[in-house]
């Protein structure tokens, strides 16, 4: 159960709600909207947020920062995966650092935000999810999960379960036990050991295979020759 829940029929966005809200929040509270007109993901790219999605905002006060700067958000991820999964949805994973993927389509964002204020730390962790909501015939590389079942979902519970399963994962972190969290956020990428890949370098462009996951970065192999790279520097074929 969230304790405490600050719902809103619409926002810019809940992580700015958030923001405003900082010193009054505790650990485990939600933002949620149900539309944002100024929901933005990592580097402040626009996010479309009708009514029929999933927008909301979960607040952790840490006691100290891990040195993973994304575990955060492989938290969250892995707490979607979850809650996805048990609703019957198999088949979205993340694509590192912060997207999940049905396929090669885009299902929702995650957008992980740091606020100090004197000697305390507030981590607001902002998900937008396609649930039940039509997505425009422009953003073609998008789909809901209403699309992708055919059935209309309750939005209440996906959050409550999201946020119940992101708490489960959460007291990792308190242990100082991240590298559960990171095993956990391994197996639910769509780039995994093994995975054929694209990899670009200043001689083109080449196929490669994921031979190792580190918590930042990927091994490739191409021809018998194998490399470190960032994630951002592959894609999936």
């Amino acid at each position: 159960m969230i304790e405490r829940l600050f719902s809103y029929d619409e926002v810019t966005s809940t992580n700015d709600v958030a923001k405003k809200m900082v010193e009054f929040l505790r650990n485990g509270d939600v933002i949620w909207a149900l539309k944002q007109n100024d929901g933005h993901g990592k580097g402040e790219r626009s996010w479309y947020s009708p009514e029929g999605g999933l927008w909301f905002s979960v607040i952790f006060k840490p006691s100290y920062l891990p040195d993973d700067k994304n575990i955060y958000t492989k938290m969250i991820s892995v707490a979607v995966v979850r809650t996805l999964k048990k609703a019957h949805i198999e088949g979205v994973g993340t694509k590192w650092p912060n997207d999940l993927y049905y396929g090669k389509k885009k299902i929702g964002g995650i957008l992980t935000e740091i606020i100090h204020h004197g000697t305390d730390k507030t981590i607001i962790i902002g998900v937008g999810l396609n649930v039940n909501n039509t997505l425009p015939v422009d953003l073609p590389d998008a789909i809901s999960l209403k699309e992708i079942s055919g059935r209309t979902f309750d939005l209440s519970h996906l959050l409550k379960t999201i946020h119940y399963e992101s708490l489960k994962l959460y007291t990792f972190i308190t242990k100082k036990q991240t590298n559960v969290i990171t095993n956990f956020w391994r197996n639910s990428l769509i780039i995994k050991k093994g995975s054929q890949v694209r990899y670009k370098d200043i001689n083109g462009e080449h196929v490669a295979t994921v031979v190792r996951i580190f918590a930042d970065s990927f091994v490739i192999e191409m021809n018998g020759i194998k490399e470190r790279v960032s994630p951002s520097e592959i894609e999936s074929l």
